[in-house]
């Protein structure tokens, strides 16, 4: 009986938390349910993130942003040079391989 209640229960924090837009702390109160049960389900499901994790991950997105922005003007004009090359190539390398089969 309680590996059913669990599994409905896990299915009800779900569907509240992604469809009804709701908090954990919400969720929580809304089932009965303590916070740190709510959390941590939704953590361990992958759903949710700490501050600290959610800091974290936004950082490494910056940090590779503005990597991405550093290239020069050089680089960036060798890649746009570059694209049409590229392209002619793979279009020769399929009729290659169709030819050969």
């Amino acid at each position: 009986m309680s590996a059913a209640m669990a599994l409905i229960l896990s299915d009800l924090i779900e569907h509240y938390y992604i469809n009804e837009h709701m908090s954990g702390d919400q969720v929580a109160a809304k089932l009965g349910l303590s916070q740190y049960q709510v959390k941590k389900y939704l953590s361990q499901k992958g759903l949710s993130r700490t501050r600290k994790q959610a800091t974290s991950k936004a950082a490494r997105t910056m940090k590779q942003k503005a990597a991405n922005t550093a290239l020069s003007h050089y680089d960036i004009e060798e890649n746009r040079e570059s694209r049409p090359y590229k392209i002619a190539l793979s279009i020769m390398k399929s009729h290659y391989q169709t030819s050969q089969q």
